[in-house]
């Protein structure tokens, strides 16, 4: 299958993992969502340039965010990781990895922009693939949304090749 997703449960490691896999792997592109020092960065896997997408202080930046939960994010940096993420497509990496799709994208932000154009093209491509990571209790209401056809549902790095 052309599309992977990458499932477990919420702060199970599943960015630490794919950062270690990445480690290993040849033409991976795409961005990861990790933690440094308790606040969520972007790393580009291609350039590994890090930017902060988390604010810690909502109330005194001027720049626009975007809200889930308790957690707010800078919409400049989704803007820049959607496009990171379609430029990578053109490409046309051996893995192209999304982390993650979630509430913000069910909702039409965070990576929507990217998953709505990435997603059609690799459920019906030959070659290639494309991996998103997903929480466990998401995944369902992830396939429907996007309206996934051709997938596979791993748990561990091991599984992905």
């Amino acid at each position: 299958m052309s599309i992977i997703l990458f499932s477990r449960p919420i702060h199970s490691g599943k960015t630490t993992a794919l950062l270690q896999w990445c480690d290993h792997q040849k033409n991976v592109q795409g961005i990861l969502m990790p933690d440094v020092n308790g606040r969520r960065k972007i790393l580009d896997i291609r350039t590994k340039e890090i930017f902060d997408i988390q604010c810690t202080d909502p109330v005194n930046t001027r720049e626009t965010l975007t809200a889930v939960g308790k957690f707010h994010f800078y919409t400049s940096a989704f803007e820049k990781a959607n496009l990171i993420l379609i430029n990578a497509m053109q490409h046309d990496p051996a893995l192209l990895i999304i982390d993650e799709a979630g509430k913000l994208e069910l909702d039409g932000k965070g990576f929507y922009n990217a998953l709505e154009r990435i997603i059609p093209f690799y459920d019906r491509k030959g070659r290639g693939r494309l991996l998103i990571t997903v929480r466990d209790y998401l995944c369902e209401e992830v396939i429907r949304f996007f309206n996934m056809q051709h997938y596979t549902l791993v748990h561990e790095t091991g599984d992905i090749d």
